[in-house]
């Protein structure tokens, strides 16, 4: 298929914006474990998915397809703890870096069936990712203030009477589980587009456009998520924890994933994986790190601030050199 730059450039810019977006109309409610949230929000994804399949030259559901968006809704179900754990900027920061390095290296090295891609200068190539690894492990020893929330109604039944809002202390023991789940879920999301590659790559006949798995995808993160939400009733004698007002919240969450997945996976197709996934695995923790600093005052104190900043130079400056080492000098 022919690549389109300047389509891949807007497509990254639209997939940053809603991707370092999709959390922020959850931060107010309380979610509980996150099995009900991500189990709504996979109902927002599958719309977008249905509204992309009627546009796009149609394509079968394939089942090895479908694993995109089961690594997607594992990892989801992990997300809320993790979030709790250690703040949604640097949890989101830190999963986004491992993320980053999974997904070039499986195109860098045509690693689980990829097909390999080299860029114009590797050694640029290589500096920019480890450039972004170095801002990701600036991100980590940040403390963040957990967001207060409105209480769910299996709080206290004081704190819900007086609609009061609630906030817990993190144990360190938490924050180091979490800081390991993190790794897990930078693995899966690394490799979102593996089993699309796949298809592309080996089966005759594949479509080559993204768009067309889109569908597929969706489902298999709907399919997953129902699973997880099913099992999870089960473990909970079925009086799972569900918050009413998550609903709405979890909805238009998926709403703005479903839209930063699809405009992801273009973005990869038109401007190279190798170049594309570091970049769109990093920039969106720059757009959470403001509404974390601007809106939500999870991130305080001058040091952590200005570490933060750094952060956030040195991953700017990774992604430079990544983008240049698309340009052959």
């Amino acid at each position: 298929m022919e690549k389109d730059t300047s389509l891949g450039i807007v497509c990254a810019v639209i997939s940053a914006i809603t991707f370092g977006s999709t959390y922020v109309p959850l931060k107010w409610f309380h979610k509980g474990d996150g099995i009900y949230f991500q189990w709504v929000q996979s109902l927002g994804q599958l719309l977008v998915g249905v509204a992309v399949a009627l546009t796009t030259a149609p394509a079968p559901l394939h089942p090895i397809a479908m694993l995109s968006g089961m690594f997607y809704s594992i990892g989801n179900s992990l997300t809320v703890f993790i979030m709790d754990g250690i703040g949604l900027a640097i949890g989101y920061l830190l999963w986004n870096t491992v993320t980053c390095v999974v997904g070039w290296a499986v195109t860098r090295f045509g690693l689980f069936a990829n097909p390999q891609q080299s860029p114009k200068s590797d050694w640029l190539n290589i500096l920019g990712v480890v450039t972004v690894c170095v801002g990701g492990a600036v991100y980590a020893p940040i403390k963040h203030i957990p967001s207060k929330v409105r209480p769910a109604p299996w709080s206290l039944a004081d704190d819900y009477k007086t609609d009061s809002l609630v906030t817990k202390e993190i144990s360190i023991s938490r924050r180091i589980l979490c800081l390991f789940l993190t790794i897990f879920v930078g693995f899966l999301y690394g490799n979102f587009l593996t089993p699309i590659n796949y298809i592309i790559a080996n089966e005759e006949g594949a479509i080559p456009d993204v768009r067309a798995y889109i569908l597929s995808y969706c489902l298999g993160s709907f399919v997953t998520s129902t699973v997880i939400f099913f099992l999870y009733s089960i473990a909970m004698k079925n009086v799972p924890l569900v918050n009413a007002e998550l609903s709405m919240p979890s909805l238009v969450s998926g709403i703005l994933y479903g839209i930063a997945i699809t405009t992801f996976f273009m973005a990869n197709q038109h401007l190279d994986q190798v170049i594309a996934y570091p970049i769109l695995s990093k920039a969106p923790g720059i757009i959470v790190s403001l509404w974390a600093i601007f809106l939500f005052k999870e991130i305080q104190g001058r040091r952590d601030i200005i570490q933060l900043y750094i952060g956030v130079i040195v991953t700017l400056i990774g992604i430079a050199f990544i983008s240049l080492s698309k340009v052959e000098f």
